[in-house]
């Protein structure tokens, strides 16, 4: 089974997390240690029996294992009946940003609490004797859903052996293969595909504490994967320094200099190149959506804002207000220039992503090398 840590947010075959042991904070969660969260609901802690001596073991083990079986099998069929759509656009359409505790101390309701009485109406009354368990219920409905915009991306990139599969993964993904390594190996399990020199351990699927993947080889495959991002570094700066053409390259300095409809423009084809379906909007009466991309299975609304000073509330409540109009899952809001405090306040409340001069400038790095490409295999055909 696959585990996501809840603290780093990586993802790992172990049942603690190997990044957050060696770290100073201290678990405060019942997901195991480490605060993980199984991708599978049958893995959860609540499901598991615990020891309670070698005794009430032999003499009451079976009777409450047979119990929590019947437990995880009600659960699990009320969790397929309303993950669509309830669990799915809850986490599409809300954020917490307060717990339970502190919103009834002042007298208020989060959406939390509104969506766990929410599904006790509809039957779900094991929330009640559960506590915890619609908080893992939500994380496994974001996993699982990130996982399948994963999974799509990552079967373009299947090679005939796994040093070529990691490669051509690698070139897209960028350094994400440090995180999402584990995804990447529970794709090829899941999906049988076979790599003499990847043994998977049959029981992981179905015993709990026993890792796909021993630790050691995830970490081995770790090595070659940065063996082969510095390869591609390598060869891509020997590429740029070989094809450079500063009178076609787009540097900051040329998107300072155009307007508010040429930056959306350009916006547009930055996004096309790297691999987006993108949509542009009516230049008046567009609900505070500049254009439109689409990728993981998933829509997303960005506001365009071409700035010289701090870019404030105003172009994050414009997103907030598109995202709700238009239905997308996420709402996304880029400038050239930088983002007041308050901006960035409102955008972590609401969930809007903001991308600011120095993360346009890596839109901008992987716009260049694709025009790199581009110009290769157009000197290679030629």
């Amino acid at each position: 089974m696959i585990y996501r840590c809840n603290g780093c947010s990586k993802t790992t075959f172990e049942t603690s997390c190997p990044g957050c042991l060696n770290s100073e904070v201290s678990p405060s969660s019942e997901l195991d240690a480490w605060h993980l969260t199984p991708l599978d609901p049958s893995f959860y802690p609540d499901f598991q029996y615990r020891s309670k001596g070698l005794i009430k073991d032999f003499l009451g083990k079976k009777k409450e294992q047979a119990q929590l079986n019947e437990l995880l099998s009600n659960v699990l069929r009320k969790y397929s009946e309303l993950k669509q759509p309830y669990f799915t656009n809850f986490i599409h359409t809300t954020r917490q940003r307060r717990g339970s505790d502190e919103a009834k101390q002042s007298g208020e309701y989060t959406q939390l609490d509104l969506f766990r009485e929410v599904l006790v109406r509809k039957g779900f009354d094991e929330l009640e004797g559960l506590p915890s368990l619609l908080d893992k219920l939500l994380q496994t409905t974001a996993f699982n859903s990130t996982y399948r915009g994963f999974a799509r991306e990552l079967s373009r990139h299947i090679r005939a052996n796994l040093a070529d599969t990691l490669r051509s993964w690698i070139e897209e993904a960028g350094t994400t293969f440090r995180s999402d390594l584990a995804l990447f190996y529970y794709y090829l399990w899941e999906n049988k595909v076979v790599f003499p020199n990847v043994q998977f351990n049959p029981q992981a699927a179905s015993t709990h504490g026993i890792p796909l993947l021993p630790l050691q080889a995830l970490l081995n495959s770790l090595e070659l994967c940065e063996d082969i991002y510095y390869d591609i570094l390598v060869e891509r700066l020997g590429s740029q320094l070989e094809h450079f053409n500063p009178n076609q390259f787009i540097t900051m300095y040329l998107v300072d200099a155009m307007d508010g409809f040429q930056f959306e423009a350009f916006l547009v084809e930055i996004f096309r190149t790297i691999g987006y379906d993108v949509k542009e909007t009516k230049k008046t009466g567009d609900q505070g959506a500049d254009l439109f991309v689409n990728r993981f299975g998933k829509n997303m609304v960005i506001q365009a804002k071409n700035y010289s000073g701090a870019v404030g509330n105003s172009a994050v409540q414009q997103a907030i207000s598109a995202k709700a109009f238009y239905g997308c899952d996420e709402a996304m809001v880029v400038t050239n220039s930088y983002y007041s405090i308050s901006a960035k306040e409102l955008a972590d409340m609401a969930g809007v992503r903001l991308i600011d001069r120095i993360g346009l400038q890596s839109y901008l790095d992987d716009y260049n090398q694709k025009l790199i490409e581009v110009f290769e295999v157009e000197e290679e055909s030629a």
